[in-house]
């Protein structure tokens, strides 16, 4: 997950910790690569706004990697990305969340992340965080 606000990280990432998902936090868009050369998440959580390359970067490594290409991603913004993120032409930007949201709704979006059916549902009902379920290795 890559967020703007450490303390939000820090909450975001216990939140999931302790509701079975292996996540791993990074503070800017540096750190979330460093971390996805060691670690393919099931989905990535990027703030639209980051420091060092940002999401743009991040999704643009995830791009150029076969292993990361077809990860699921949730963007975090202040507003209405829709405008700069075309999602039918980027499939890994499958969600967003516009702030401020609560820590269920942003566990809602990752379960539903290889959930077909209840992505769908989610998509249909809304206007750098890496996560692997089952705290696997």
């Amino acid at each position: 997950m890559l967020t703007a606000t450490k303390k939000f990280l820090e909450q975001a990432q216990h939140y999931l910790l302790q509701r079975g998902h292996d996540a791993k936090a990074a503070f800017d868009g540096l750190e979330c690569a460093d971390i996805l050369c060691d670690f393919v998440p099931d989905v990535v959580v990027l703030d639209r706004w980051m420091l060092w390359g940002g999401c743009q970067g991040v999704i643009a490594l995830m791009c150029e990697h076969p292993e990361l290409s077809q990860t699921p991603t949730i963007l975090i913004a202040n507003d209405d990305p829709h405008d700069q993120f075309d999602t039918s032409m980027n499939p890994r930007l499958f969600q967003w969340l516009q702030k401020p949201f609560r820590l269920s709704e942003l566990l809602n979006r990752i379960e539903a992340a290889n959930h077909p059916l209840r992505l769908e549902k989610l998509r249909q009902g809304s206007s750098a965080l890496a996560t692997r379920s089952g705290g696997e290795q």
